[in-house]
This record gives C-alpha cells, structure tokens and sequence, in this order.
C-alpha cells in the first residue's frame, strides 16, 4: 500500500511542478520580468522546477513499476498504448514522460543551439513541445489517475490548467518576443 500511496503522491507532485514549470517557462520567454536580473532568476526557477519534476516524475515511474497491482509493467510504461490498465491514459503518460525528457535534453543543450540561427529555430520548437507534454501528462493524471474523482484533486487539477492557461494568456498579452522586434528604434515603451 506504501509504494502505491508515494506513486499517486509523486504523480500529483510532478504535475504541480511540471505546472509550474511550464508556466515559468511561458512567462519567461515572453520577455520575463522586466526588473534588472528577473529574468535570469526566473529562467533559473523554471530550469530548477523543471529538474525536480523530472525527478519526482521519476519516482512516479519507479513506484508504479515497483507496485505489482498497478498491472502496468515496464512494456506498459516503456511502449505507450500496449499498458493493461487504462491502455490509452497510461499510454499519454508515457507520450508525456519522453516529451519532458526530449525537451530537457535540448534544454540543455540550449546554449550550443543558439549558436545559429537554424538551432535556435530547432531549439525552440522542440522545446515548445513541453506544452503537449504537459498537456497529456494533464489527461494522464486526469483518466488513469486512481484519486481524479476526488474533489480536492480535481481542484488541483482545475488549479494546474488555469495556472498554464494564465501564463500563456499573459505571454499572448505581454509580449512575444516578435512584437517586441516590431516596435521601431527610438521608441518606448
């Protein structure tokens, strides 16, 4: 009963962080805070975040595949779609879990990347990629989570959504970074 507890425990913590993650992220290439250094800050927040989401992520995967009730075994987890519980749910975990991982991996090797304008281009979209990720890691939670009937669950849940909802929202509104270019030399904002 304890490895299923830390496995549901692990998987809601992941999705806050991952959560918060992601909307740190939004925020942060929409210009970021405009006080001097907020933006280093708060890409360091979000890189940080990020991590430890990956980590307990990790937890998640390792109790569920320690835990043999849970019927999902390592094809289940490794292959998405073939699990015996929930095939479709488990399988947009999966889905989820390498679309974290790809978008780390560029993540860090972002500073190599930017080099030229083709890998910053590459760069950027697969790092974009993180909002699917999460996305499906929402869903995943949500259809094969064993507590999503829960109520406070499903506030945390609500919560999730409406906090990358937001981010993005105000990224639209603040600034992209191409409207920031359109603005002509000498003029302020």
């Amino acid at each position: 009963m304890t490895i299923w507890l830390i496995a549901r425990g692990a998987g809601l913590a992941a999705l806050v962080l991952l959560t918060v993650a992601t909307a740190l992220g939004a925020l942060v290439s929409g210009g970021g805070p405009a006080r001097p250094g907020g933006r280093v800050i708060a890409q360091y927040a979000h890189r940080v975040v990020a991590s430890l989401g990956l980590a307990v992520l990790g937890l998640h995967l390792t109790m569920i595949l320690a835990d043999s009730f849970a019927h999902v075994g390592w094809v289940g987890a490794l292959v998405p779609f073939t699990s015996q519980y929930r095939p479709l749910w488990v399988g947009l975990g999966s889905l989820a879990a390498y679309t974290f991982l790809l978008v780390a991996a560029t993540g860090f090797a972002r500073g190599r990347m930017a080099g030229s304008a083709g890998g910053a281009a590459v760069w950027r979209t697969v790092h974009g990629a993180a909002y699917a990720g999460w996305a499906m890691a929402l869903l995943h939670g949500l259809r094969s989570g064993t507590d999503s009937s829960v109520g406070w669950v499903r506030v945390l849940y609500l919560s999730c959504l409406l906090v990358v909802l937001g981010s993005v929202a105000t990224r639209a509104v603040v600034g992209m970074p191409s409207a920031r270019r359109a603005v002509p030399a000498g003029v302020q904002r």
